[in-house]
């Protein structure tokens, strides 16, 4: 039997601005809002020969196209799935550039980073670890922009290789999360939409330090800005940020 269609005018829409090969991004957020929310992706432009540093370079400027590619479909937030790309505009920066695509889309509009900030700044944890699947220098960057928005990041943990994050196992996601030696650290920072974080958070959720991955924070701050409640899937893989929903 062909199950019913889901009516078009009943859940809230948003959309996902997503890397060309990210596999990550839309079906994690997709799993933590659940069926009250609908979403619609566009993805970002194939840089062929370009590099990880030169596509974070480039892929800013490619936002404001990517909004734009919406048109009038009714959302009622939009979230640009990427974190990496803003750490070389500096938090200011990044903040800068979420408001200007907001007075374009005249809804409210943030990069994964900037839903990390705002989910950060809610939860206000005094020390901080931060795992990172980038290489040395975008883990740099990453560090800079998280001191510049002071965040206190006290620990790093680097997975191995120069970028992997679209290719890690739950496993070595978890074996990384167990290699932090502060035992006084009360979040743990996931950087990277890209990373399958959900099968490695779930487990450790709600004991230990907060777990908070890219794509948590922004499909918290999507159903923040929509006034949704969290699903039960949020609240199990992140109880201490569900708390900050209705």
């Amino acid at each position: 039997m062909i199950p019913p269609l889901s009516p078009l005018d009943g859940p809230t829409a948003f959309g996902l601005i997503v890397p060309p090969a990210n596999p990550t991004v839309e079906p994690e957020i997709a799993w933590l809002l659940g069926s009250a929310a609908r979403l619609h992706a566009a993805r970002l432009p194939v840089m062929p020969g370009a590099d990880l540093a030169e596509r974070n370079r480039r892929y800013p400027g490619t936002y404001a196209a990517a909004v734009a590619a919406f048109g009038s479909l009714p959302l009622s937030a939009l979230a640009v799935g990427l974190t990496g790309a803003s750490y070389p505009l500096g938090a200011v920066g990044d903040v800068a550039l979420c408001e200007a695509l907001t007075r374009q889309a005249g809804r409210p509009v943030a990069t994964a980073a900037r839903a990390l900030l705002v989910a950060l700044a809610v939860l206000r944890p005094a020390r901080v670890g931060l795992l990172s699947p980038y290489p040395a220098w975008l883990t740099d960057q990453a560090l800079a922009f998280w001191a510049e928005a002071g965040v206190p990041i006290v620990e790093t943990v680097k997975l191995p290789g120069e970028f992997r994050a679209y290719e890690l196992s739950p496993a070595e996601v978890a074996e990384a999360l167990g290699r932090f030696a502060a035992r006084d650290l009360e979040l743990i920072l996931l950087s990277g939409t890209g990373m399958l974080t959900l099968p490695a958070i779930l487990p450790r959720a709600g004991a230990g330090p907060v777990l908070l991955s890219s794509n948590l924070a922004t499909a918290w701050w999507l159903a923040r800005m929509a006034g949704l409640p969290a699903t039960a899937a949020f609240a199990a893989a992140c109880p201490a940020l569900a708390r900050h929903l209705p």
